[in-house]
């Protein structure tokens, strides 16, 4: 079975961006056949074969989409949620995907703020029982209150119900920020380009193998059986927060 990972979250600097990229980065040190997908609201030109243009969306061309790869890592961008899951519900996706046995993950980044929280509701409402959700926390230094945040939060109630999972994922820190923009690098470059990750040194790889430790501990629940390994890639480093637990 084919396997759709989907990312979105209306609220802007959720990580969205991010975390795709890390899911590519750890499919591509395992030499698992993928695909990395964003939507956006148009593009100006078929140059970039990473993006779906919205305003050309149909079912047909969705499918043909997801057909291309074993595991397809869709970025859905802010401002094109609300999108989706009207294309999602009006053309009856979730009985086109089953058809065409694909499985659906939904992966919900979300923050401390809590009107990031929104996105996790209106997701549960599009896609019910059709997919298996994953809450990904932004973590802060104020980590604490910002789980206290969530735990008490009617979203969080929401995704129990669904037996989603939860990662954490841990803030960059002041010196991986310094040292991209001494390079004048963003971090979503640097998360697609190997040669630019070996420039960044001890701090960046701590960083990135914690939250690939973060992919690691959920990744039959990401990926399933679409997970075909071709490589053995160097072990993680193990230090950080890496569990990723049941709501």
């Amino acid at each position: 079975m084919k396997k759709l990972i989907l990312l979105l979250n209306d609220y802007p600097s959720t990580g969205k961006s991010t975390l795709a990229r890390c899911f590519s980065h750890y499919l591509s040190r395992f030499g698992v056949s993928h695909q990395l997908k964003t939507l956006v609201e148009e593009t100006e030109s078929d140059d970039d074969e990473s993006l779906l243009d919205a305003s050309r969306l149909t079912p047909r061309t969705f499918l043909e989409m997801v057909d291309e790869s074993p595991i397809t890592v869709l970025e859905v961008t802010t401002g094109q949620g609300d999108f989706f899951g009207k294309f999602y519900t009006n053309h009856s996706l979730e009985a086109v995907l089953d058809e065409a046995g694909v499985s659906l993950s939904v992966v919900l980044p979300v923050t401390s703020e809590s009107e990031s929280f929104d996105s996790v509701i209106e997701a549960a409402e599009t896609f019910s029982d059709h997919a298996e959700y994953l809450i990904a926390h932004l973590v802060t230094s104020s980590y604490e209150d910002d789980d206290k945040v969530w735990d008490r939060s009617y979203a969080a109630r929401v995704m129990d119900m669904f037996e989603a999972v939860e990662l954490h994922i841990p803030e960059v820190g002041f010196q991986i920020e310094h040292d991209l923009h001494a390079r004048h690098l963003e971090l979503s470059e640097v998360l697609l380009d190997t040669s630019l990750q070996e420039n960044l040194g001890k701090d960046f790889i701590k960083w990135q193998d914690r939250v690939l430790g973060q992919v690691e501990s959920a990744r039959q629940y990401l990926f399933g059986e679409a997970f075909r390994p071709t490589l053995q890639p160097r072990p993680l480093a193990k230090k950080g927060r890496t569990k990723a637990r049941s709501l």
